[in-house]
């Protein structure tokens, strides 16, 4: 709203004009000026919808068995298309999203990991049997809407991640090809 009404008092310094019949300084002219001013502003804006965005943490150290790693403290989600219960991030639209993630294992144990998209396996991660070993990726989809990315643990073997803030994953950035 500030920018559009920026650009309405600098468009309505340059130049006043109107249909209008009353004389110059009408409040009635006036008046339609500025509406014709913020009309034109509204057509001609470059301000965009809300875009989806979210970062999430996870907040203790869960032992994974092959099941979906929730990122369950969420600090940022734009447009709530970051499920915290389910771990899945839902495309809001038909877009490019860029989400990454760090993922570091709890003490000298690994983690096995695999990113999904609707189900099917994108990509795997993996951190080694170092103390603390992490590993972070980041990743361009190219999604429609109703799209899921979510990250799985893959492996049926229990495995401890290190959270409390060392663990997340976040869309960095989201554009709309509609």
């Amino acid at each position: 709203m500030r920018i559009q009404f920026i650009l309405a008092f600098l468009t309505m310094s340059v130049s006043v004009s109107g249909d209008c019949n009353a004389g110059h300084g009408k409040t009635t002219c006036i008046t339609e000026d500025l509406l014709q001013m913020f009309i034109r502003v509204n057509r001609q804006s470059d301000i965009k919808p809300e875009r989806p965005g979210f970062l999430a943490f996870v907040k203790n150290h869960p032992t994974l068995s092959n099941n979906v790693i929730k990122f369950d403290d969420v600090e940022i989600n734009i447009g709530n298309h970051y499920n915290p219960t389910t771990g899945v991030f839902t495309a809001p639209g038909n877009g490019l999203y860029v989400l990454s993630s760090m993922i570091m294992a709890y003490g000298s144990t690994t983690i096995q990991y695999e990113w999904r998209k609707n189900d099917s396996i994108f990509s795997y991660g993996y951190t080694d049997k170092a103390y603390s070993s992490f590993q972070s990726q980041t990743f361009i989809f190219e999604l429609k809407k109703g799209d899921r990315i979510y990250i799985k643990h893959r492996t049926s073997s229990s495995e401890k991640l290190h959270g409390v803030h060392y663990l997340f994953l976040y869309l960095l950035i989201s554009v709309s090809t509609q």
